[in-house]
């Protein structure tokens, strides 16, 4: 068994478990926080055997699924119920799903690799059809993590075009609108003031949680792949985005909050970083 791939697990681990611990202290039911500690198990188990499996020899690695699923299933949010005029969610039986959380950090790998081998302008149209949509949840975490890295992708591929740099820079005037018109979701102990339960813990525990959520975008920023270095720092940026958007409104804390949707968008992005580290994926010719 190769240590590399247990990585997933290793470093989402600490935020999970110092989520759970600070919740189980503070008397939260085992239900609530026994979710993010199996959806763990779980994720790092499939994760350890995608890793493993030896590389197969493919002309495409076309993964064109994953942009109209994302579109449906955030227009299945605004079908849902929603909270309050809120509507980040599709519902499965009891269990509810933050779809930005899920789909995000895999559709910033897809839209690159369209602007890799495909197309600029199908790829920025996706860019603003989805940031209009995350907007109108409204969700100003997502919407930034999402337009800030997709607007440093695009650039690259911008090829000094005034058009092109034109709408890049209005698409930036999209988040600067969601924070404008942020939501005003009342914050839950054990998801968006988790950090604060860990505080109330003591320094140590302060220190270590903090240290945990420092690490989750440490690999995309660190060890990006030579071919995939733009698109890994852009996934750093994304979660670093998630990260700090805590501390200026009420938004989930991920990993270390209750919610199994922020886990398996991160399963799904370090996942990635490892197999291309590993040179099993490569771009179409």
């Amino acid at each position: 068994m190769k240590l590399r791939n247990f990585l997933p697990l290793i470093i989402a681990l600490p935020s999970v478990v110092i989520g759970a611990v600070a919740m189980y202290l503070n008397k939260i039911s085992i239900g609530i926080w026994s979710q993010n500690i199996v959806v763990l198990i779980i994720l790092g188990f499939f994760s350890y055997l995608f890793l493993k499996e030896k590389p197969k020899i493919s002309k495409s690695n076309s993964f064109g699924f994953i942009v109209p699923i994302t579109i449906i299933l955030l227009f299945l949010t605004f079908l849902d119920s929603g909270l309050d005029g809120v509507h980040r969610w599709v519902s499965i039986g009891p269990i509810k799903l933050n779809v930005a959380s899920i789909m995000l950090p895999i559709l910033i790998i897809e839209l690159w690799r369209i602007l890799k081998i495909l197309n600029w302008w199908y790829s920025m149209i996706i860019t603003i059809a989805i940031s209009i949509l995350l907007a109108l949840q409204p969700d100003a975490s997502q919407t930034t993590g999402f337009i800030f890295p997709m607007i440093i992708l695009l650039l690259s591929k911008a090829n000094k075009s005034v058009i092109r740099y034109s709408i890049i820079s209005l698409i930036s005037v999209i988040p600067i609108i969601s924070w404008i018109f942020i939501d005003s979701l009342p914050p839950i102990d054990y998801v968006e003031e988790i950090v604060l339960m860990v505080k109330n813990l003591g320094a140590v525990w302060f220190l270590i949680g903090i240290s945990s959520l420092a690490l989750l975008p440490l690999p995309f920023i660190i060890f990006p792949s030579k071919n995939y270095r733009l698109v890994s720092i852009c996934l750093g940026l994304y979660f670093i985005i998630i990260l700090i958007s805590t501390l200026f409104g009420n938004f989930p804390v991920p990993l270390m909050g209750y919610g199994i949707s922020p886990i398996i968008g991160y399963f799904i992005a370090i996942t990635w970083l490892l197999k291309v580290n590993t040179k099993v994926f490569k771009l179409q010719a």
